[in-house]
């Protein structure tokens, strides 16, 4: 659990406050991770293993059995050691890689979770992974159409601050807030209009 149940509450409020104000239908999503990255510790076990390897084959006169062994030896350790210390993975990769993969995975739940079917087109999602220190805001085309990315832009950028402060419930109050004039403004409430979304905020595995 990412956030307590008062957090939650809070969370939840200020989505319905706005709701009660604007057509905009607004997700509140939170993830740990975007990804296993297994595959990344087996990369790293490997490729140290191979300079290893190089420098015992150039460098000692150790005979391939004995080698054989400590490749085994070394390549089990290593393993175990970003398994059970996975933290280590997410220092090691780039920014950028790591943002790229947190992107794939938010858009990927902007779909699994129903974001882009409303009726109006006018749907949010408020993404955090928390490992990749990573927030997007992903809007359906009406909104879009309406309010550029430069605009969310500058709160997400407010908010992956607080993401990295360990502050991931004012975050999101602040990110919901920054945003709530606008949207009232192009997309006011309407006499017809139905909560399609749940006002809950969704916490993956």
């Amino acid at each position: 659990m990412y956030l307590n149940d008062k957090q939650k509450q809070e969370i939840s409020k200020e989505i319905e406050k706005l709701e009660l104000q604007s057509s905009a239908e607004l997700v509140a999503v939170v993830t740990k991770r975007s990804a296993s990255y297994k595959y990344i510790s087996s990369l790293l076990s490997i490729s140290f293993l191979a300079l290893l390897s190089i420098i015992f084959v150039f460098f000692t006169e150790i005979s391939s059995f004995i080698l054989l062994q400590i490749q085994l030896f070394v390549f089990i350790l290593l393993y175990l050691l970003f398994e059970k210390f996975d933290n280590i993975i997410m220092l090691i990769l780039p920014k950028a890689y790591k943002y790229s993969i947190a992107k794939e995975y938010a858009n990927k739940q902007f779909s699994n979770l129903g974001l882009n079917r409303t009726k109006t087109n006018q749907a949010l999602m408020f993404f955090v992974s928390l490992d990749e220190k990573y927030v997007e805001i992903i809007a359906d085309e009406t909104i879009s159409s309406k309010i550029s990315n430069e605009y969310f832009q500058e709160i997400v950028d407010a908010f992956i601050l607080d993401v990295k402060n360990n502050q991931l419930s004012k975050g999101y109050l602040k990110a919901i807030q920054a945003c709530s004039e606008k949207l009232i403004q192009e997309f006011p409430i309407q006499v017809n209009d139905e909560n399609e979304l749940a006002n809950d905020v969704i916490e993956l595995g």
